[in-house]
């Protein structure tokens, strides 16, 4: 759908469900649908063209999910918000105002609900400070996209499971207090202003340390007074994923990722960055590090997608990369590598667009001394006068010698049948004919195809 929001929506006396997600509507929403949310389970505008202010009378609803992200919303939320606990059937425990243009504080009173599983801020214009509430221990955040300053506190969001704070203006260097965060399963901070080394405390992220086979999708879970209820997958995050911008609606346990990509990071790679075993995206591409790639790597026996380039890493190719047996997507381009690609595993399935831009860097697929298996020249001939003739490429004569006995002992066979045995040579002519009765009418046609 296109124009704005459709009139004949306000005759519908019944709604407690809206969606009109994903389409082409524009202008502002008017007034009367937000008269009606106030009765809503779900209202979810989300991904469409739509502008003007956000509650532009205040918020006078309970709904428990509100979506209006990837709009051109403005103006500022309002700083009043109601007055939500456990005690309410219906309260707005997931709230999506991420990518449009609101601007101004976000409001301390975001904080009057005891509980948010899932609060998306990002890619507005937001200035000032995030409310201490939102990070303090014990917050109710489960789920926290944000933009602006970030704390050192972030570390006492015990159950944070995802973390995304990407395309903001973060400076300065990556807390340490992040490997505080046990539960977290997915790191983007990609696209900022960030400095300094990667923390070493990165490695004890213990939800991306355990190799999972079998996921579950991540389902929001609460329980308050008498009543029990369970919302919606946590999902809906943009990722780039093995060199692809993807969308991913729901998130399985299984999805573990770190993005650092596109900041001033510098220092060396964690050596041990090997011991999260379960992470399966890496990305640190465009950055300037420095050092070798560590041979840790190797032990992320469930790594799908490694990106290390658009950097200043130097030294070799790590072997242990050969029994990366998931390994679909590899870029280690624009570096300062040397040495030979390895050969074994997934490295013989990428492409010279995964390693070129490394000029001391060679091997398959690289054309600098590449020489696949059944390709491969011969070896150079040697002046030595104590090579074998097999050293020096040629063909060994008892090899010929043998080949001639073989075809010299068959012969012998068939003209000692023709001569012995008249039935022998009727169906050896026999055969002949068969053979030139085929062969005729296929050259003819060679000659006139010619």
């Amino acid at each position: 759908m296109d124009g704005q929001i459709p009139p004949w929506i306000s005759t519908q006396f019944s709604l407690d469900s809206l969606t009109l997600s994903n389409n082409g509507l524009a202008g502002e929403i008017p007034s009367w649908l937000w008269t009606m949310a106030a009765s809503f389970n779900e209202l979810n505008i989300s991904r469409n063209h739509l502008q003007g202010p956000l509650f532009p009378y205040g918020p006078n609803s309970h709904m428990l999910v509100l979506d209006v992200s990837n709009n051109a919303l403005t103006g500022q939320l309002p700083s009043v918000w109601p007055i939500i606990n456990g005690t309410f059937l219906w309260y707005p425990i997931i709230l999506m105002l991420n990518d449009n243009l609101f601007t101004g504080n976000i409001p301390p009173s975001l904080c009057n609900s005891s509980v948010w599983l899932k609060l998306n801020l990002e890619n507005n214009k937001f200035d000032g400070m995030i409310p201490w509430c939102l990070i303090k221990e014990g917050s109710p955040v489960q789920e926290l996209n944000l933009g602006g300053h970030l704390p050192k506190s972030i570390g006492n969001l015990s159950s944070l499971e995802v973390l995304v704070m990407k395309a903001n203006q973060f400076s300065g260097n990556i807390l340490s207090e992040i490997g505080d965060l046990k539960q977290l399963q997915i790191l983007d901070l990609s696209s900022n202003n960030l400095s300094g080394s990667i923390p070493h405390n990165i490695v004890f992220l213990q939800a991306m340390a355990v190799a999972r086979e079998d996921g579950y999708v991540l389902q929001i879970e609460a329980n308050y007074g008498v009543n029990g209820i369970t919302v919606s997958s946590l999902g809906g995050l943009d990722m780039n994923s093995k060199g692809t911008e993807l969308y991913y609606p729901y998130i399985l346990s299984t999805l573990t990722r770190i993005d650092l990509s596109n900041n001033q990071l510098n220092g060396d790679v964690p050596l041990d960055f090997g011991k999260l075993k379960g992470l399966r995206f890496l990305n640190l591409s465009m950055n300037n590090l420095s050092g070798i790639i560590p041979p840790s790597l190797g032990d992320m026996s469930q790594l799908e997608s490694l990106d290390l380039s658009s950097n200043n890493l130097s030294g070799n190719i790590p072997s242990e990369f050969q029994s990366l047996s998931y390994l679909g997507y590899l870029n280690l381009s624009s570096n300062n590598l040397s040495g030979s690609i390895p050969q074994g595993g997934q490295m013989i399935t990428f492409e010279n667009t995964s390693y070129s831009g490394n000029p001391s860097l060679q091997g398959c697929p690289l054309p600098k001394n590449c020489f696949w298996p059944k390709f491969a020249p011969p070896p150079p001939v040697s002046d030595g006068e104590d090579k074998d003739e097999e050293e020096s490429g040629q063909m060994p004569w008892y090899e010929i010698g043998l080949g001639w006995s073989y075809g010299a002992g068959f012969l012998s066979v068939v003209v000692l049948l023709l001569l012995v045995g008249e039935r022998w040579r009727k169906k050896y002519f026999k055969g002949i004919d068969n053979i030139l009765e085929f062969m005729f009418p296929f050259l003819r046609n060679r000659r006139f195809l010619h």
